[in-house]
């Protein structure tokens, strides 16, 4: 596996299976489904994968390989299942459910019209791979392993076909779009190298290229380890001149630690993107570009997360108008890699939008190319029904022109519920925070508690509940950017706690040094969510503090008194009325577990803190008007839609 000869495995695998030691026939059996999917051979890398299931001792990333085999066959509930079998037993793993909720999204988008009609270019494919066309004045260039003489074949070990060259075909008549193609040759040979050379890319008067080539350290005196890596690209460039192709210069960031390929140049001839796994990115290989400013390239810049994600993004294609085209296997799409389009938008790039059926399929869609008018043009697929390998395909928009199927904006829902009894909590308000905008959305929850609004990915939200006689809830969260799902909930429920007569809360938190009684700096938190709660109802309370059984009755009385009275003086400094609370020291006398101090009782300090807690009780409803909340944020005062600065609102609001 390790020198990438999976084509000649295959042979040595098949015989293996055939042993009767079942150790040996499921390593075999695993390593031959391994081989499959490294060549893409979806239909055996499914079957081999299956059949490795049936044994035992079998690691869970084999479900996942077999469920993206499923998914790639067009084969979505089945794949579903698999995946989401994959993430309950690696829920570390988040891809088990980003792809499940793909298939789902893959039988929805199935039921839309098609938007492109889509053609084999069968003059120019064969069984093997033809991808990766650009236009070349009125002629197309593009890459393949096809066959060039007898002493050529099979001559690479991973796919067992020809190493790759650039061809180039001329149309028939002048319409480049939409003529038969004569028989491809062979374009420029001197410039062919040894290792792979394909796809390119070229500047608009087609004196310049840059090409995707691997190279192979042939000196047999050098012992690198990277000599095997076969798959490790890199750019080089040439310059048309006097009628011939200058030698190959190496891009500047071409490395033997990393990839750096799939160059497409914007038509100024300025700004050059590619494909790398370099250190720093978001997943398995990123898009990325750099400027030429001065004769020399800038350093590379990440596309970012709106477009990069957690899989591979490949082939990129920048049209005359700026439009981004690109391979994705880390988006919402149907399977293996899509097709995806985005453009920039005052500086920033919109969230890619799949191309939709037709052009994309269950299988490897990939290496777009557009025309001026950015609507027609090739790509290139391994579905079935072609040639055979990577097709190159022609596509026309459907009449009448159809749009590109958006994807849904996301939504965020969430729910407000008693915290004692769970029951759902209606006309509760939601104060939404945008901390960018700086902006608060006020929302109510409908009759089952609920509410669902848009929501923007990549941002931090505060969300707070609250409702009349009952103590606010808030938490704050973040969706990352390149989180795929269009329909998310709140990390949990807002839960509102009743205020009631006589009901005891605990605060949380609320420790004393031994023997002491002075508010330290952590638990001044837990008392300020006391003064909140005072300030935004109109209560009465007694604060009241206990103590563990340890120690005398009065000693703990007086200790208690004294921890209580601090409390209250803390919150009265905050701007609490001293009229509207009490402190009340209850020492040992209300133990709420087993802990009495007895002999033959043996407790943890755990459960001795457990008693040594600060709770406050509501002793009344006084009706108090004046100074309780800000006017900006009275729950009751407020409208759903309505929007809020967050100047508005005190400091500590959203805390």
């Amino acid at each position: 596996m390790s020198l990438y000869n999976y084509s000649k495995a295959v042979g040595l695998l098949q015989d293996a299976i055939k042993s009767k030691n079942q150790d040996t026939k499921r390593e075999a059996t695993l390593i031959l489904a391994e081989c499959y999917r490294k060549q893409n051979d979806i239909e055996n890398a499914g079957l081999w994968y299956g059949k490795s299931l049936e044994f035992d001792k079998v690691d869970e990333i084999t479900r996942y390989y077999y469920a993206q085999a499923l998914r790639s066959s067009g084969d979505y509930q089945e794949a579903k299942k698999m995946f989401l079998m994959y993430d309950s037993t690696a829920p570390e793993d988040p891809r088990g459910k980003i792809y499940a909720n793909y298939c789902d999204s893959a039988i929805s988008w199935k039921k839309r019209q098609h938007v492109y009609d889509v053609k084999n270019m069968t003059a120019i494919n064969t069984s093997q791979s033809e991808f990766g066309v650009v236009f070349y004045l009125n002629d197309i260039v593009f890459a393949s392993d096809r066959v060039l003489s007898k002493q050529e074949e099979k001559t690479y070990g991973w796919t067992g076909n020809n190493y790759l060259r650039l061809f180039l075909a001329k149309p028939s008549n002048d319409d480049t779009l939409n003529s038969i193609f004569n028989n491809p040759e062979p374009y420029t040979l001197s410039y062919n190298q040894y290792w792979h050379d394909g796809p390119a890319s070229f500047n608009q008067d087609f004196t310049e290229i840059f090409i995707n080539r691997t190279l192979l350290n042939k000196d047999p005196g050098k012992k690198d380890p990277e000599r095997i890596r076969t798959h490790l690209l890199k750019i080089f460039t040439s310059v048309f001149k006097d009628e011939k192709w200058s030698k190959p210069k190496p891009f500047f960031l071409n490395s033997n630690g990393f990839s750096v390929g799939h160059p497409a140049l914007a038509s100024d001839g300025k700004t050059l993107f590619f494909v790398s796994d370099m250190p720093g990115g978001y997943g398995g290989t990123d898009i990325l570009f750099c400027m030429r400013e001065g004769g020399k390239w800038t350093k590379p810049k990440n596309l970012g997360a709106m477009v990069n994600t957690f899989g591979n993004e490949m082939f990129p294609f920048i049209s005359s108008n700026g439009d981004l085209f690109f391979a994705s296997d880390g988006l919402p799409g149907f399977g293996g890699l899509d097709l995806f389009f985005t453009r920039q938008v005052n500086g920033k790039w919109i969230s890619p939008i799949n191309l939709g059926q037709q052009v994309n399929s269950s299988y490897d869609d990939f290496s777009l190319a557009t025309n001026d008018n950015g609507k027609t043009g090739f790509f290139s697929s391994n579905r079935p029904g072609g040639s055979g390998s990577d097709d190159i395909y022609h596509f026309t928009p459907t009449p009448p022109l159809a749009p590109i199927p958006p994807i849904p904006p996301p939504y965020i829902s969430g729910c407000v519920k008693n915290k004692s009894t769970l029951e759902p909590i209606p006309d509760a308000t939601i104060f939404f925070l945008d901390e960018v905008r700086g902006q608060v959305l006020i929302i109510k929850t409908d009759e089952s508690g609920c509410f669902r609004i848009l929501f923007e990915k990549g941002r931090r939200y505060a969300c707070k509940a609250m409702k009349t006689s009952y103590i606010p809830d808030c938490l704050s969260f973040r969706i990352d950017a390149m989180d795929p799902q269009i329909e998310l909930t709140l990390p949990r429920d807002l839960l509102l706690d009743r205020l009631e007569m006589n009901k005891r809360y605990t605060l949380e938190n609320i420790f004393y040094d031994f023997d002491k009684w002075d508010i330290r700096p952590d638990a001044e938190p837990s008392l300020n969510n006391l003064v909140r709660i005072m300030k935004e109802n109109p209560v009465t309370i007694e604060l009241g503090s206990h103590t563990d059984c340890r120690g005398s009755e009065e000693y703990n009385r007086v200790l208690s008194q004294k921890r209580a009275e601090s409390a209250v003086s803390y919150i009265v400094k905050q701007g609490i009325d001293p009229s509207r609370i009490i402190a009340k020291g209850y020492g040992k006398s209300m133990l709420i577990n087993r802990c009495i101090c007895m002999a033959g009782i043996e407790c943890t300090e755990a459960e001795h803190q457990a008693n040594r807690r600060t709770e406050f009780r509501i002793t009344g409803f006084t009706g108090f008007t004046g100074q309780l909340i800000n006017q900006t944020v009275d729950p009751d005062r407020l409208k759903a839609g309505q929007i809020v600065k967050v100047s508005d609102f005190p400091d500590n609001f959203f805390e």
